[in-house]
């Protein structure tokens, strides 16, 4: 299962991705990270330098869609990964969904199976 930790490693390795040239920043000789710095990707995203450290040191766990959809398309990120951004930040979805009924043979099938040994009866 995703955890937060995830979304963080996620979000530093995408952001590492992206230069500065890339969305209209200024690059500059002087920069310390590969890549965008969280305060480009939280102004390009619209939303707050805190709010994004949050995110990426995984003490938010429930971004909204439309903040995720904007931290996507800050760090340019096609649909799949896009969908990936999601999944992470939402890991409990794909626990809550109902489990699948179990599977029954049809009566044809289960004249022609043995007994089982508990039944108490021989075949």
């Amino acid at each position: 299962m995703a955890t937060a930790s995830n979304l963080g490693d996620y979000l530093r390795a995408r952001r590492e991705r992206v230069r500065p040239d890339d969305v209209g920043l200024p690059g500059g000789d002087r920069r310390r990270v590969p890549g965008l710095r969280q305060e480009e990707v939280a102004l390009l995203a619209g939303i707050s330098v805190e709010y994004y450290l949050r995110l990426e040191q995984g003490r938010d766990q429930h971004p909204s869609d439309q903040v995720l959809d904007s931290i996507a398309r800050a760090l340019q990120l096609e649909a799949d990964a896009a969908t990936y951004l999601h999944e992470l930040a939402r890991p409990a979805r794909a626990a809550r969904r109902r489990p699948s009924r179990p599977e029954r043979a049809s009566a044809a099938l289960r004249t022609r199976l043995p007994r089982p040994w508990w039944s108490g009866r021989r075949s």
